[in-house]
């Protein structure tokens, strides 16, 4: 269910949009007041379960506004680590259900594709299990238009798209540099190994565009985004992977 921004927020000078990301091993939130962006990081320290509280309240602290004041909350909908993924949906959901707001859930590699600053780009992030996440994106007038939707594959099998300028981004890249640099090397497309983690910036940004445009959905429809149709092994099945 979608739901269009009320009078209310229409009528209001300034935007303000929490954003949260907590798909991969970095944790991290944002505020954007106007187009204008704070974020915070917590790279190991803590866990994601023990960090993302306190931060967001920092973050309200050092910017002054308070959850009462956001009019939409944006999270890093996956694909991505399970628990971390439903971690941030479950709180965008808290916060969403208390306060009365929308919320936007944004894929974390379409974000992962907004943070390469690249037109083109093939996203790859480490799934594990020998395996990647991959999505490819055309940014037309800063909208990601997919020309293939995110999938969980093993890195030979990551799709290809024809054309020119494309490049190959994400933590899968690191990963598996032996098997992706000839595959893609093969259709002349560039491998970057410098960008690999999506951001709460990046989820800001889409979640102002996507809420402006109408796509917010209330608590309730804000879902993870899965691909993989198994999300957790037997001792057995990991055993039979090391």
């Amino acid at each position: 269910m979608r739901t269009e921004p009320g009078k209310e927020i229409e009528e209001k000078a300034t935007l303000r949009c929490l954003a949260i990301e907590t798909s991969t091993e970095i944790c991290s939130v944002a505020l954007s007041v106007d187009s204008e962006i704070i974020v915070m990081e917590s790279r190991g320290e803590e866990t994601h379960s023990e960090c993302i509280l306190p931060m967001i309240d920092r973050l309200m602290r050092k910017t002054t506004v308070s959850l009462d004041e956001i009019d939409v909350i944006g999270f890093g909908a996956g694909p991505g680590s399970f628990t971390g993924v439903r971690l941030g949906c479950s709180v965008a959901q808290g916060i969403a259900f208390a306060k009365s707001i929308p919320v936007v859930p944004v894929s974390s590699l379409e974000a992962l594709a907004q943070a390469t600053k690249f037109d083109k780009v093939v996203i790859c992030q480490d799934a594990r299990m020998k395996q990647v996440y991959s999505a490819a994106y055309i940014n037309s007038g800063g909208v990601w238009l997919p020309q293939a939707e995110p999938c969980v594959c093993d890195p030979e099998d990551v799709h290809r798209p024809e054309g020119d300028d494309w490049v190959v981004c994400g933590s899968g890249v690191l990963a598996y540099l032996e098997v992706l640099e000839p595959y893609f090397s093969a259709s002349k497309m560039k491998i970057n190994t410098e960008c690999s983690i999506p951001s709460a910036r990046e989820i800001a940004t889409i979640c102002v565009r996507e809420f402006e445009s109408g796509n917010a959905v209330i608590a309730d429809d804000a879902e993870p985004i899965y691909v993989r149709n198994k999300v957790a092994l037997t001792l057995d099945e990991q055993a039979s992977n090391r």
